[in-house]
């Protein structure tokens, strides 16, 4: 007992109100990133060991199978050394449905099934179920494989996910009408599936989610036992669980089994694969009575800087959220080179003359084109790195494209030893694609492969049996690939002409499922041939030299870590260098119509979290691989966050919402003496409420000018607001704040700081 008041003791505030919460409400704990969640846990597990809750029913939920082991082991280790002899089951939700499957089965409720795990079964069982739906006589336009496939693997996941018929799924995904057989080809694929008696990891929670669905009250009970009798669930990462999930855990865990989940909506960043934050955000509170909220805000991962960039950022989707920093002092800085490579370089350089280690940094980047010159750099000062789930530099498919095509340039079709790989040949015939049946177009690249002297014959051959503008194409492709060696002296050039002549960006567009696929594969090329313009010289001693390069390069545990915001979630590191970081990149769009529209706004939420997500896994230092302009350094020195004409910026409008010049003047306040003039920034009153939560926070002053946008709002005005929505500006007062009242219909009357307004005025008064 003096062990465990000695432990309590230890725990922050708030985590002492989470772990000794009562044993019968329903609890919502909202724990930013780094704040304690596994000791806040496995504390709140314990003391319900001590309330006399046997270990048998208590159930912990993970979403992933290295959380589930490494909580596993820390609490039995814990538990243990306090004297407690049993620990309660730690699952997955994959291990959790696997168990469920087998005692439905057992009792005849669900068909006796294999579970298959290697993806190469369900790609093989896909391809059949396409080549009967083509038979059928479905209508395929995408008749290359991977032109598809990822896409359909995707959709899939989505489907499994969203506990939707297909087809609703498709509709709401807004997917290209290219795709439009994808919901019949997921249909195909469940009618194989249970006709050879299969299920894939998806299928252990589907399955018998899809059967509680249709059954009755009295028969789901029948269900309930075969399941372990928790009656306290603790669900960690809530907000990145998805519906099936959710629902299927309802039927089988209702009241008065008693729910605590603990997540951060600000840290959804998983939609893609069927996520739904709004669970978390919105539903939990609907569906449970009385649910206790709490909040574990103190973040003991980054200091002050990171948690007032992180609030500041974060408060534009959350105007409540709030992100402290309470761990080690956290240096933020942008870089000191405008090019990203030489930037990224020298950041290493002085990290490493530092006596720091490599692998103590990472590189994160929003899209993979970002890591393209990132690579290259690296690989051409023979840095060491190791990448983090996508493909090694290589073996991307557009740079494979264009090496091929460097290839001809330099005169791989008569001497083949020149081609980087002899099989980049195939890259030639199917980007863009030459049509035909699918066995024609296997057939051709084999001969290729064998023969490549002969290919612009084989094209022309195809050309002659063609009728037409396809024709026409094909007589222009053959020659074109006869006359690509004039291009020796300056393959760049003789890259970007090939990429204009064979319109691969068109083809990009029609084969891509979202446009934001498009502009990946067109900045990944513009990005490669961009270095080959900066290297120069001969297309055989740029062939030669990325050879070199890629022999040379290994992953090196000892490298520098790459890797996209996505596969970072979950991780920390000392150094974190953020690139990629342009508006219209990150976020990404098209065209920004997130102020008008309610489906843009809420993905540049989602782009958003994944902003605040990369910024929070700095532990020491954080660096912006961009430099600003001297109007971007101008207005963030101002602490301006800039509302409008925003794709006529270079720099993220990320970065501004993070207010990086008013952060550093706070941190400096904070840390040495300086002088009391008044800090300029637009999120005043929010550095305030954070201020005000630490106990050793200077007494600072804030001032923001009134944006020309807020100055020209009157009554009668409609404007946005991206969380109520749009309304009408009913007055501002002229005195004091000049606080500005906003009528939203039916959220009622909102009053607004003009300093600290997020309004978006779309038209004027009549």
């Amino acid at each position: 007992m003096t062990e465990q008041a000695s432990q309590t003791r230890q725990l922050t505030q708030e985590q002492q109100c989470v772990v000794q919460h009562d044993l019968a409400t329903p609890a919502k704990v909202i724990a930013v990133a780094g704040a304690g969640k596994t000791t806040t846990l496995i504390s709140r597990i314990e003391y319900l060991l001590m309330q006399g809750v046997d270990a048998s029913q208590i159930g912990v939920f993970m979403f992933n199978k290295s959380a589930q082991e490494e909580f596993s082991e820390r609490l039995s280790q814990h538990l243990s050394s306090n004297g407690f002899m049993r620990s309660p089951s730690v699952m997955t939700f994959h291990g959790f449905g696997l168990k469920l499957c087998r005692r439905m089965e057992q009792q005849g409720w669900l068909p006796n099934a294999k579970l298959v795990t290697d993806d190469f079964s369900l790609v093989k069982m896909l391809r059949e179920a396409m080549s009967l739906l083509v038979r059928k006589g479905e209508k395929v336009t995408l008749q290359d494989e991977k032109d598809w496939l990822e896409d359909v693997l995707l959709f899939i996941d989505q489907v499994k996910a969203s506990a939707q018929p297909a087809q609703e799924v498709f509709k709401r995904l807004g997917w290209s009408k290219e795709r439009q057989f994808f919901p019949a080809l997921y249909n195909e694929l469940e009618s194989l599936r249970k006709r050879h008696n299969i299920r894939f990891f998806s299928d252990l929670l589907s399955d018998p989610y899809e059967l509680l669905f249709a059954l009755s009250e009295e028969e789901r009970h029948q269900i309930q036992g075969f399941v372990p009798a928790f009656r306290y669930l603790l669900i960690d990462e809530f907000q990145d669980i998805n519906p099936c999930q959710y629902e299927l855990l309802k039927m089988l865990y209702p009241a008065p089994c008693q729910w605590m989940i603990v997540g951060d909506v600000q840290q959804c960043i998983y939609e893609w694969r069927g996520a739904s934050p709004d669970i978390m955000a919105t539903q939990f509170d609907r569906d449970f009575q009385s649910v206790q909220t709490y909040p574990l805000s103190t973040s003991f991962r980054f200091g002050h800087s990171v948690g007032l960039m992180a609030s500041s950022v974060i408060s534009e989707n959350d105007p409540d959220a709030l992100v402290i920093g309470e761990g080690d002092r956290t240096r933020v800085s942008f870089a000191r080179a405008p090019k990203t490579g030489k930037a990224l370089l020298r950041e290493l350089k002085t990290w490493v003359e530092e006596g720091r280690a490599l692998s103590e940094s990472a590189v994160l980047v929003r899209l993979y084109s970002d890591m393209v010159p990132i690579q290259l750099a690296l690989m051409h000062k023979a840095v060491p790195y190791q990448l983090h789930g996508d493909s090694p530099l290589m073996e991307n498919r557009q740079i494979r494209m264009l090496v091929a095509y460097l290839g001809v340039i330099a005169g791989g079709l008569e001497n083949p030893d020149l081609f980087f790989r002899r099989d980049d040949v195939e890259f030639l015939l199917s980007v863009p694609s030459l049509g035909g049946s699918m066995a024609q177009r296997k057939t051709l690249i084999q001969q290729a492969k064998q023969s490549p002297h002969l290919l612009p014959q084989m094209i022309d051959t195809m050309a002659d049996q063609a009728e037409g503008w396809r024709a026409k194409k094909l007589y222009e492709r053959a020659d074109w690939l006869r006359s690509l060696t004039m291009y020796r002296s300056d393959p760049a050039q003789g890259l970007a002409y090939t990429l204009e002549k064979l319109g691969i960006y068109r083809y990009f567009e029609s084969t891509s499922n979202k446009d934001i696929q498009t502009q990946e594969k067109i900045a990944t090329c513009d990005a490669f041939i961009a270095y080959v313009r900066g290297v120069g010289g001969q297309a055989q001693d740029i062939l030669t030299q990325l050879a070199a390069l890629n022999e040379r390069h290994t992953d090196d545990v000892n490298g520098v870590h790459l890797m996209t915001i996505h596969k970072s979630k979950g991780l920390e590191f000392d150094l974190v260098l953020l690139s990629g970081l342009q508006e219209g990149r990150f976020p990404y769009y098209d065209e920004d119509l997130s102020h008008i529209d309610q489906q843009a706004a809420s993905q540049m939420q989602s782009e958003r979290r994944l902003f605040y997500v990369a910024i929070t896994r700095a532990k020491q230092q954080l660096v912006i691989l961009e430099t600003p302009t001297a109007d971007e350094n101008k207005r963030m020195k101002r602490g301006d966050i800039p509302r409008t004409a925003l794709k006529n910026m270079a720099l993220s409008r990320f970065v501004f919402e993070a207010q990086p010049y008013a952060v550093s003047h706070i941190c400096q306040r904070w840390h040495e003496d300086s002088n009391d003039d008044p800090i300029d920034t637009a999120k005043g009153t929010l550095f305030q409420r954070y201020l005000s939560r630490v106990d050793s926070a200077p007494r600072l002053i804030f001032r923001h000018q009134l944006s020309d946008q807020t100055q020209g709002l009157k009554a009668g005005d409609k404007v946005r607001h991206d969380r109520f929505g749009q309304g009408v500006v009913v007055r501002q007062e002229q005195e004091g704040k000049r606080m500005i009242f906003v009528d939203f219909g039916d959220q009622g009357l909102k009053r607004f700081n003009p300093q600290q307004t997020q309004l978006v005025k779309l038209s004027s008064r009549s």
